[in-house]
């Protein structure tokens, strides 16, 4: 799914049953749904570290983004907090076999200027990421779609190959329905100021500036799951210590953007949820470009990247120091302890020393050194101070690592775009489903290694793609995580990325407030209802 994803989405096997043939009928939407009783307090002032560059899944891939358009947006399916898929737009839904997927739309669906969804909306808000001129974000995750077409009120998706990761992507922003015709007609400013988005989801934008704030007012033609507040007021606010203090004050009652490395003083202040969130966080290498073309440059800054002291640093509560590109948790509940284990345990790792990454530097093509520049999102403070130790460690062994801070929207078209000479990129992201197949195929495959591509250091691995695409299209849960698990220690042979951490993230509402622990893919769901006012 996105890059820096600070909350995704985005999905653990535990939670999810592989899926039949059978028809899947709407259902109550567990814990989503809210009694008209508990809606005690009509507005919720929300506090955001940076407001979403658009409203529009296409031209925003991110998590604040999902967590704003998935309460304007109707999706085909949606998740539970429990992690289960259940129906929205769609009444129901089957597997009709390994490659194909079968989507029945209810009838009688508005959207927010009353005018009636259709089918045709479906379609297009699939298709759309498929075509050139709209130029989507998540242009790679459908990328295995053959067609889309629709029959009365079916939509009918059919896949080039079985795709493990394709169940969940309805319920993902991918899943987001757009009114075709609205869409179509303001297409180069659509989701900005200038034109805002119809949706058919519980709510409707009464008011966005970007960098400040944004308001949502119900939508009176929506009929789905009951929510309990009849505006949500979005309050920009990037400084973590100002963000502390208006909750403190008052002036917004709850964020997601709870600082990494002051949870624990958060926690101790206000009511904290903790969210399993499955990021990864790391630098990737561009391996078709000098000196990182090089192994021993590649290992040199692995070793002196200090995993253990960033987590205990700056995400004390939230961080593990990672290994892959899979946070392990991905694989409970599919596989057991002792599997999951051994494959972690064969991956190789680099542990921090400073004199072995001299050593290492020593044998390359660069001996006495080289400088490099990193783009840097300005909009996380969290990869903004990783990037400082880094220059500070890298420094010692003679590399001069050089910062560009630049908006988190183009730093990550950057690595869409895929120009020659990436160089070293960090990244942050997550999976959008329970299927760790996601995130090996986004950085493992080559396929990935071209424009719309997350494979920002142009890794190229035969024996690896045919790991990831053995995986995708295994009918067995349990056999594709174990090819997983083998294509991760593979790829580890060759360095393709320098690991740093796996991270969770929060919710934080104010004191006499709680809120219910949400999945990992919450954030596309109607998250509004975990938070309980009494």
């Amino acid at each position: 799914m996105l890059d820096f994803k600070s909350r995704k989405p985005k999905k653990m096997f535990r939670r999810m049953s592989a899926l039949g043939s059978v028809f899947v009928l709407a259902v109550p939407l567990v814990l989503i749904s809210l009694p008209a009783s508990a809606a005690t307090v009509k507005n919720l002032n929300w506090g955001l570290a940076y407001g979403p560059r658009t409203l529009f899944a296409p031209t925003n891939y991110s998590d604040v983004g999902n967590e704003v358009m998935s309460l304007i947006q109707g999706q085909i399916l949606t998740t539970n907090p429990d992690g289960s898929i259940v129906p929205s737009v769609a009444s129901s839904w089957k597997k009709v076999s390994e490659t194909e997927y079968a989507y029945t739309i209810k009838k009688g669906i508005k959207f927010s200027d009353g005018s009636l969804l259709t089918i045709a909306d479906v379609v297009y808000s699939l298709k759309m990421h498929l075509d050139p001129t709209v130029a989507s974000q998540e242009a790679a995750l459908l990328s295995n779609v053959q067609s889309i077409t629709s029959s009365g009120d079916v939509m009918t998706v059919k896949l080039k190959t079985a795709d493990s990761m394709w169940k969940y992507l309805p319920a993902t922003l991918v899943g987001f329905v757009w009114k075709k015709a609205h869409v179509e007609a303001n297409l180069a400013n659509y989701g900005t100021p200038k034109v805002l988005p119809i949706g058919s989801g519980p709510y409707k934008v009464k008011e966005y500036t970007p960098d400040s704030r944004l308001i949502l007012v119900r939508n009176k033609f929506y009929t789905g799951p009951k929510t309990q507040f009849d505006q949500i007021t979005f309050r920009v606010i990037p400084d973590a210590q100002t963000l502390q203090l208006a909750m403190i004050g008052g002036q917004i009652d709850g964020t997601f953007s709870v600082p990494s490395a002051s949870f624990l003083q958060w926690k101790s202040v206000f009511s904290v949820t903790p969210v399993s969130n499955l990021v990864f966080r790391g630098l990737t290498l561009d391996m078709t470009q000098a000196p990182f073309d090089d192994i021993h440059v590649r290992r040199a800054l692995y070793y002196a990247t200090n995993s253990s002291a960033i987590v205990t640093g700056l995400t004390p509560g939230l961080g593990r120091p990672s290994t892959t590109i899979n946070d392990p948790n991905i694989f409970k509940g599919v596989l057991d302890a002792a599997t999951i284990k051994a494959g972690y345990s064969s991956i190789a790792t680099y542990p921090f020393s400073i004199e072995k990454a001299k050593a290492e530097l020593a044998l390359s093509s660069v001996p006495n050194g080289f400088e490099t520049t990193m783009n840097v999102p300005a909009d996380s403070a969290t990869i903004g101070k990783i990037s400082q130790v880094l220059v500070q460690d890298f420094a010692k062994i003679g590399v001069t690592l050089k910062l560009n801070s630049m908006p988190g929207g183009p730093r990550f078209q950057v690595i869409l775009d895929h120009a020659p000479n990436l160089g070293i990129q960090i990244i942050g992201n997550k999976p959008d489903g329970p299927d760790p197949t996601q995130m090996a195929f986004l950085y493992f495959h080559s396929s990935q290694a071209a424009v719309n591509g997350n494979n920002s250091s142009n890794y190229r691995n035969p024996k690896v793609d045919a790991l990831i695409e053995k995986a995708q299209q295994a009918k067995d849960v349990k056999v594709g995580a174990k090819l997983v698990l083998e294509a991760q220690t593979l790829a580890a042979q060759d360095i393709p990325i320098i690991p740093i951490l796996w991270g969770d993230s929060a919710i934080a509402v104010k004191d006499s407030w709680s809120a219910i622990a949400p999945g990992a893919f919450f954030d596309t769901s109607l998250w509004v209802n975990l938070i309980k006012t009494n």
